[in-house]
């Protein structure tokens, strides 16, 4: 019994390997940017633009897992919370017709029921993402169409928020139209509801304590699409951070992670995020991750 207390309390946390955001001398002049599309038309034979001008640096960080307190969390004061859900849509999550005509609502009236409390909250999802832990090598030979959130896309290792304050508004005025003014008067918040679509042995979601982080650990990025010009957070390294996952996540395991959040009053306005390789250097390949993300504006009307 001793011994497997002691292997409990070795798992407790783990060491992970993060990307973050290398703030460079040339970010006072030129803001951090990434272009998603051909940059022919931005270009000439004397002064050819940059795909990116991002910089990242490898930094180690304890992560400490949550299963056993899962319950301690909350949007609100953390940033981000777990959930057990199990959808109806069964093992369709890779399924466009049935994602896209089941899951979505359904997904969106949890949100309505989970965080109403008793207040009408009206939801609208923007945008969807599939992920697959596959090989780097073999992920760099393919040609992954952006726009398409079914064609999947490695795990993210770099902690970021996936909109900016102003991305969150531009969010808003881009996808709700004439409504836009009346709903940015009231509450909003960006909500996504991650779902592994298998047990994950491999690249789980870490999540950091909103407390723990700085403002100067965000910096703004641009991201320019061809239809879209969005902005987002990337984080820099601060030891001061908190970083959690929960071990062994299923299908029915959520984690609802908060992007933006318009109420002064509320601690957590938003959550950094990334995956991390567990167990790295195994000699056993680990199963791939796979998992979809739903990207939902929340409007709580005052």
């Amino acid at each position: 019994m001793a011994e497997e207390q002691g292997q409990e309390q070795e798992q407790e946390t783990v060491d992970a390997s993060f990307e973050f955001l290398q703030w460079q001398p040339s970010y006072e002049k030129h803001k951090p940017y990434e272009v998603f599309l051909p940059l022919a038309s931005f270009s000439n034979s004397n002064n050819e633009i940059p795909r990116s001008n991002l910089a990242f640096e490898p930094r180690s960080v304890r992560v400490r897992n949550a299963r056993g307190r899962r319950d301690v969390f909350g949007l609100d004061t953390h940033g981000f919370e777990f959930a057990r859900h199990a959808s109806a849509v069964g093992d369709q999550l890779k399924d466009r017709s049935a994602v896209t005509a089941h899951y979505v609502p359904e997904m969106e009236a949890f949100l309505q029921r989970h965080l109403g409390g008793g207040t009408d909250v009206r939801t609208f999802c923007f945008d969807l993402r599939l992920r697959q832990s596959i090989d780097a090598a073999e992920f760099s030979k393919r040609t992954v169409n952006l726009e398409d959130g079914f064609d999947a896309l490695l795990p993210a290792t770099h902690p970021h928020i996936d909109q900016s304050m102003q991305g969150a508004i531009s969010r808003v005025q881009r996808h709700m139209g004439d409504e836009a003014d009346r709903l940015l008067k009231g509450r909003v918040r960006i909500v996504n509801i991650w779902r592994p679509l298998a047990l994950v042995r491999s690249w789980p979601l870490a999540l950091c304590d909103a407390r723990t982080v700085d403002a100067n650990d965000l910096v703004t990025c641009d991201i320019v699409r061809r239809r879209y010009v969005g902005e987002t957070y990337f984080g820099k390294y601060n030891a001061a951070q908190e970083w959690h996952y929960l071990s062994d996540m299923d299908v029915d395991d959520l984690v609802l992670v908060k992007v933006y959040d318009s109420d002064p009053d509320v601690p957590a306005k938003c959550c950094l995020h990334a995956s991390f390789e567990l167990h790295a250097g195994a000699e056993s390949q680990p199963p791939v991750r796979e998992s979809i993300e739903l990207r939902i504006l929340v409007f709580t009307e005052s």
